[in-house]
């Protein structure tokens, strides 16, 4: 699918609240101490989602530590989905 496609008309937004498309820099902290660099793509009140940076995969625990940096705020998160360099998450 091209990126300018639209979502079909049947398409069923399941969000409770609105995403906001953000390009915020964070980083994951696993629970053995360890990080992963990602960008967030878009949050909402509710979950964001990540993009990896970086070719190689990160595998990801179900729940984590998503860190934005600059902002120093830490959200503890639920894996809700991963495809490819790209997860959901739920706060």
């Amino acid at each position: 699918m091209y990126r300018t496609a639209k979502p079909s008309q049947n398409f069923a937004e399941r969000r409770a609240t609105e995403r906001k498309p953000t390009a915020l820099l964070a980083f994951v902290q696993h629970p053995d101490g360890s990080r992963s660099a990602c960008r967030v793509k878009n949050i909402s009140d509710d979950g964001a989602m990540l993009e990896f940076l970086g070719a190689q995969a990160v595998v990801l625990a179900p729940t984590f530590d998503l860190v934005l940096t600059g902002a120093e705020m830490r959200y503890a998160v639920t894996l809700v989905w991963r495809e490819g360099q790209s997860a959901g998450v739920r706060f």
